[in-house]
């Protein structure tokens, strides 16, 4: 799911919380109130109010109504046929007047047909409430009704249906208007929808002087109550603002009158917006997440208005609150995603947006490189390369025919071409090089940039081991400086024996699969045997012999390189010394990584060896290549001297290649010069190679060395070397790498059937 179950779990469970301690509620409050303004229920009629206005006050000498006048009116709306009158009054501060007698005879004879007001009031500064009955004067048989109800946010929401006043359980003025009782205590919640406009209301004074139409109060409860100003009974109604205390008696009235209300509470519409967000949250569902969640919220409101009119209560405040805090975490999951698929310096989606992906299908995955990156990321100053990023994607984008570029953060670039276009991919590949060979202009620089493609059509594999595959092609095309190469499935069995490298070395070295063979050096004036130099090879079980360029490359990677070197360098050691015990003093070259040489314990481990072989330092040779490497080094300078002043000797491997200069023979006295094969080898067809060679052996000479020449292939070539002056040779026209066993028998043959 998008959101963790631990994370849906604490917003239930806070969800729950805000459904126990009604801390949700404001937000039903809020909806009840904004629906019930948009009320337009007309009210039965069957309920009338008879008020004691402003108007009838003002019509009254001193503008206080006498128990009297009371009477008049009780006894003017009995006349015109009412069903029964309920007394909104409470007479006790009357009760001394000399005619309060004449309101209690005229309701007495009333009976069962009159229904009298219990106020119940809060006792000042305590939490106790005290009753106000009426007094007994007005018989046994008038009826007693509480008028009494709670605040909930200063206004009127529940009316009670039964009531206990001071002990004494009491229906209210709501239940015998709506005719339900209820044998224990309890509130109801009025229906808000009903206009106020619409409730019938005759004044008192217009009722006494008769100019009310006695039908409109015949077979009708009249509610008799006050509703001028001065008497302070004016309550807030959900959505009608303040409202006689009669018309929340008549509205409870008919609340009950048409149906019973029932509260389901918070539990079953947080239940079914739990219900809603699960099936939201689905792998399947969750791109729809936000409108799911909308539309869920829609339903809630809308449900509750719509259970509001069929006298159904409901609060919806947890559920929101469910829906609040999940899709804030899922807003948070998104936004952070959305971050981390997005290439923060281009703003185009990086790579694990494009493996997030459906599957690449028929697709071929096409990934681009920018050779030297890392190079003009350095050198451009400020925001040159965000303008340099900005640029290369903006000529990919022209250029990939309306698919979406990726862009990774090390100057990658990928993208999908539909299967129709396999066809034209070298052409089209082309037509991007080309759009690269015009340089690129940031602030005041022009920018040469250089771009590799690697491509993948392989139709197996998930999208992230097909993106990885096509990266590993353009990876291949920076190397070998080709403009695109294609993942080829050997490919991917390299890449499966590289991942392995380490632990298929440590097998190799004590399975024996890795050994040491040992190509003889002649002196090429004399034709004698003068040294030796131990390869590494590697026999292995299934692949079969491995190139040494290959694992030794690898080992460098994979920082195996040192125990390698070192399995050779004992070997070669153990070899040499078992030689010298046959009386032959033949030098043994090793050679050495450049890498090697920035292990301060190097010396001391090789000194380790010759003393434990008891073979002397002039013995062993030091071959060394990837000089550029030492001359950054102040330690590899430090373990070159070190390896001189121990008696080891110096050889500068592979010279004349891009690795070795003429200022590195000016720091390190190298005691032999090698001439790299690829010279040698084509010195008597390149005018070129042999003037390399002459050189290369009158600077040897010249710096008191030994010229070296490597890959002797022929007896012509042996000769021209003799000409040129050059010391020792090697190659397979004097003897090929063997096995120490095949050159110990070699080496016991008498002197004259050994030379060169």
């Amino acid at each position: 799911m998008i959101v963790s179950w631990r994370t849906l779990g604490l917003a239930l469970l806070l969800s729950i919380l805000v459904g126990v301690s009604t801390a949700g509620e404001l937000a039903d409050r809020m909806i009840a109130t904004a629906t019930s303004r948009l009320g337009d229920r007309p009210v039965s009629g069957d309920i009338v109010i008879v008020a004691l206005d402003d108007r009838t006050l003002g019509q009254t000498p001193g503008g206080s109504f006498s128990m009297t006048q009371y009477a008049e009116v009780i006894d003017a709306i009995d006349k015109a046929g009412a069903k029964r009158i309920f007394l909104d009054f409470f007479f006790d501060r009357r009760e001394s007047d000399p005619d309060f007698s004449r309101l209690t005879d005229t309701v007495r004879r009333l009976g069962d047909r009159a229904v009298l007001a219990v106020a119940t009031k809060s006792m000042p500064g305590t939490d106790r409430t005290r009753s106000i009955f009426p007094n007994p004067a007005f018989g046994e048989e008038a009826q007693l009704a509480s008028i009494a109800w709670d605040y909930e946010f200063w206004q009127v929401w529940s009316v009670p249906i039964t009531y206990v006043a001071d002990g004494r359980k009491l229906p209210s003025f709501a239940s015998l208007l709506g005719g339900k009782t209820s044998p224990e205590p309890r509130s109801f919640r009025l229906d808000l929808s009903y206009d106020t406009d619409s409730i019938p209301q005759y004044g008192a004074a217009d009722l006494l002087a008769g100019r009310v139409d006695p039908a409109r109060l015949k077979d009708k409860d009249v509610i008799f109550a006050p509703t001028a100003s001065t008497f302070q009974d004016a309550h807030y109604l959900p959505g009608h603002d303040l409202v006689p205390g009669a018309y929340i008696h008549l509205i409870a009235g008919e609340t009950l009158k048409r149906g019973n209300p029932v509260d389901i509470g918070w539990i079953p519409p947080l239940a079914a917006m739990l219900l809603t967000l699960l099936v939201a949250l689905l792998p399947r569902f969750q791109r729809w997440y936000a409108p799911i969640a909308f539309a869920a919220v829609g339903a809630a409101i809308v449900g509750k208005v719509l259970l509001a009119t069929l006298l159904v209560t409901s609060s919806i405040g947890a559920s929101l609150f469910l829906v609040a805090a999940v899709s804030a975490n899922v807003s948070r999951k998104r936004r952070r995603t959305s971050a981390q698929r997005e290439n923060p310096v281009s703003g185009l989606p990086n790579f694990e947006a494009l493996r997030g992906q459906a599957p690449f299908g028929s697709a071929t995955i096409i990934a681009a490189k920018l050779v030297n990156f890392e190079d003009l990321a350095a050198f451009l100053p400020g925001q040159g390369s965000q303008q340099l990023v900005d640029q290369v994607a903006r000529r990919l984008t022209l250029a990939c025919h309306g698919t979406q570029l990726h862009h990774d953060l090390d100057g990658t670039f990928a993208w999908l071409v539909p299967y129709y276009q396999h066809s034209q991919i070298e052409g089209h590949l082309a037509g991007l090089a080309a759009l690269f060979n015009a340089p690129l202009t940031i602030g005041e620089l022009r920018v040469d940039v250089a771009i590799a493609f690697g491509v993948n059509d392989e139709f197996e594999g998930s999208n992230a081991q097909r993106l990885a595959a096509a990266l590993v092609a353009a990876e291949r095309a920076v190397r070998t400086r080709a403009l695109w190469t294609k993942y080829a499935p050997r490919q991917k069995e390299d890449a499966g024996w590289q991942l392995s490298f380490h632990s298929q070395l440590e097998d190799a070295l004590t399975g024996g699969d890795i050994w040491v063979a040992f190509q003889p050096q002649y002196d090429i004036r004399t034709h004698q045997l003068v040294g030796v130099e131990a390869l590494a090879r590697w026999t292995h079980p299934t692949r079969g012999p491995i190139p040494p360029d290959e694992f030794i490359v690898q080992a460098e990677k994979s920082q195996d390189i040192y125990r390698l070197t070192l399995f050779v360098m004992d070997q070669a050691i153990r070899s040499a010394a078992q030689l010298q015990e046959r009386g032959l003093r033949i030098h043994m070259s090793v050679n050495l990584s450049a890498t090697l040489l920035d292990h301060a314990d190097l010396v001391g481990t090789i000194r380790v060896m010759l003393t434990a072989h008891h073979l002397p330092a002039e013995m062993l040779t030091i071959e060394i290549t990837e000089t550029a490497q030492i001359e950054n080094s102040r330690q590899a300078r430090q373990t070159l001297a070190q390896l001189r002043r121990a008696g080891i000797r110096l050889s500068i491997d592979d010279y004349g290649t891009g690795q070795s200069n003429l200022e590195y023979l000016t720091e390190i006295e190298a005691d032999e010069i090698k001439i790299d094969k690829r010279f040698v080898m084509t010195m008597r067809d390149s005018q070129r190679n042999f003037e390399v060679v002459k050189s290369t052996i009158d600077l040897a000479h010249r710096l008191g060395a030994v010229a070296v020449a490597e890959g002797i292939e022929d007896a012509p070539t042996m000769a021209l070397l003799a000409e040129l002056g050059c010391d020792v040779g090697q190659g397979y026209h004097l003897g090929k790498p063997q096995l120490f066993s095949e050159l110990a028998a070699r080496l016991a043959t008498p002197p004259h059937s050994r030379s060169a």
